[in-house]
C-alpha cells in the first residue's frame, strides 16, 4: 500500500509547459508518480496559475482535485468547473484546455487504450 499527505509530498521542481502549448500566464509543473506499470500510472500532479492546451491520445484519464480552482474547456465548448473534490474523467481523445486559476493540485490516474 502507497499513503501519503499533501503536505508531506516531497514536489520535484516544476517544470513549464510546453510553450506552444501556452495560450497565458507562465504554468508550471510537476508530478509525483505513485505507480506505474505498462498500462496504467497513478499519481500527483501540481500547476501553477495559466492557460494550456492539452489532448489525450492514446489514454483515458481521471482526475481529482485535491486542491486549487480552474477550469478544463473542451474544444466543443463544455466547461467543467474544478474546485477541491471535483471529479473527471477524460476520455481518450479530449481536447481543449486547462485555466488554472489557482494553483491546482489533482490526483490523477491513467490507463492506456493501446495495451
Amino acid at each position: 500500500m502507497i499513503t501519503t499527505h499533501l503536505d508531506d509530498v516531497a514536489w520535484p521542481e516544476a517544470q513549464p509547459i510546453a510553450p506552444e502549448r501556452v495560450l497565458s500566464g507562465s504554468p508550471r509543473a510537476n508530478t509525483v508518480v505513485l505507480h506505474k506499470d505498462e498500462r496504467s500510472e497513478l499519481g500527483l500532479w501540481q500547476i501553477s496559475p495559466g492557460e494550456f492546451t492539452t489532448v489525450h491520445q492514446g489514454y483515458v484519464e481521471a482526475v481529482t482535485i485535491a486542491s486549487g480552482r480552474g477550469r478544463l474547456i473542451h474544444e466543443n465548448g463544455t466547461v467543467t468547473h474544478l474546485r477541491p473534490g471535483s471529479v473527471a474523467v477524460l476520455e481518450e481523445g479530449w481536447a481543449g484546455r486547462w485555466v488554472v486559476e489557482e494553483t491546482i493540485v489533482k490526483c490523477y490516474a491513467v490507463v492506456s487504450v493501446d495495451a
